[in-house]
């Protein structure tokens, strides 16, 4: 039996989705998966992300644990400084191989990092993000910076010790495109194709459906494309002055719910978008009721690589109208029913979505595409090829001992 230690953040096994797509993708192949298949033995261990003495008290603990358990191989499931940290840490002490699955680059493909792969840039993004903070609080915002740069610093020492300790750390990318941007860190890099699954809906299809779209991200926020969504729906409203969105989802500080109101009232579209959103993110289950209450899925982000929400949407028999990022075309563009639209083609995504409102017959033929695409990629072959790349990270690195 191969015991996989996974690293995880508390909170884990009762809102994933606050932490997102890389805990969610975590809990779906480790907990619901692999965790069940009689040959792996999945051991998990916690970390606070929020308070850095319990941080440190949390590393203690699992190095004692780890000392006990003596797992075959330590997995970080996501590319989070905190998670790497840790995860490198045990690694080293335990003398087991360490496998980290790359969900994006780190620092440039995070949220708030700017839309720019310069590292450089993507720093200055961070520094700037301190906007949302009182001027005259000058102590919060000297802290606010200092934490940016230490941010920043650490992501930079774990990628290159992850690169100097080549033997003993793989990566897992979980798209070819990630996989070829992580080759420039020079780390030994184990590919897993698809990376993701989705989850079919149970029962039948909601036929009731409320709105005519909905625009779901977690977090709510400019490059995940809100802004994007509020100028196609001001453009669908100019034809259909009744259609109605529903955007749900967590939001942060930067992005409090006074501010998206305030930009869906300077676009006179109170009447026509519902807000649904918390600091803490909605559960999964609510979502999921929240989408099957929608006539189409409308995600105009600018960063992402394998959103797993599009997948629920499909499950949900939702066409879905976003930006044709490398990512995503890879991820769904082989599904009918997802409409990539090029990035920034505001109008073309609201004439997309016109079609699909004025044509009754078009739109349940996208909706029956949608539920067929979605029972193309199940969470278990996921799980299986994570399974044989972590077997191959052992035969790796034992090999070379």
């Amino acid at each position: 039996m191969i015991k996989i230690a996974v690293i995880i953040p508390e909170g884990f096994f009762t809102i994933p989705e606050r932490f997102g797509g890389g805990i969610v993708r975590a809990y779906k192949i480790y907990a619901e998966q692999l965790n069940t298949m009689p040959f792996f033995k999945i051991l998990f261990y916690l970390y606070n992300p929020i308070n850095k003495a319990l941080y440190l008290i949390g590393v203690m603990r699992n190095i004692i644990r780890i000392g006990k358990h003596k797992p075959d191989v330590i997995v970080s499931p996501c590319e989070v400084e905190l998670s790497m940290l840790i995860t490198i840490l045990l690694g080293i002490i335990a003398r087991r191989p360490i496998v980290i699955i790359f969900n994006t680059i780190p620092l440039t493909g995070h949220v708030s990092s700017g839309f720019s792969s310069d590292e450089k840039i993507a720093f200055r993004y961070m520094i700037q993000s301190y906007n949302h903070i009182s001027k005259s609080n000058l102590k919060t915002r000297f802290l606010y910076i200092l934490k940016s740069v230490m941010r920043f610093l650490l992501v930079h020492a774990l990628m290159y010790i992850a690169r100097f300790m080549r033997r003993q750390i793989m990566a897992i990318a979980i798209t070819p495109h990630l996989g070829r941007e992580l080759q420039r860190y020079k780390l030994n890099i184990i590919d897993v194709y698809p990376g993701n699954g989705i989850d079919m809906l149970q029962g039948t299809v909601n036929s009731t459906r409320i709105y005519d779209a909905c625009y779901i991200a977690n977090p709510i926020h400019i490059e995940k494309g809100f802004l994007d969504v509020i100028y196609i729906w001001y453009l669908v409203t100019k034809k259909n002055p009744s259609a109605k969105l529903l955007v749900a989802g967590r939001i942060t500080r930067d992005y409090r719910k006074e501010k998206l109101q305030n930009y869906i009232q300077r676009f006179g579209l109170s009447e026509n978008i519902v807000l649904r959103v918390s600091y803490e993110g909605l559960p999964h289950n609510e979502i999921i009721n929240l989408m099957s209450q929608c006539k189409i899925f409308l995600y105009p982000t600018r960063k992402d690589v394998w959103p797993l929400v599009v997948g629920e949407a499909l499950s949900r028999g939702l066409p879905v109208v976003t930006y044709m990022l490398p990512n995503i075309e890879y991820a769904y563009g082989w599904c009918p029913a997802v409409k990539l639209i090029r990035v920034g083609s505001i109008q073309e995504a609201a004439e997309e979505v016109l079609k699909l409102l004025q044509n009754d017959m078009q739109l349940i033929s996208a909706s029956n595409t949608a539920l067929e695409c979605a029972k193309k990629t199940a969470w278990k072959k996921a799980a299986l090829l994570e399974a044989k790349a972590i077997l191959k990270a052992l035969k790796q690195y034992y090999s070379r001992s």
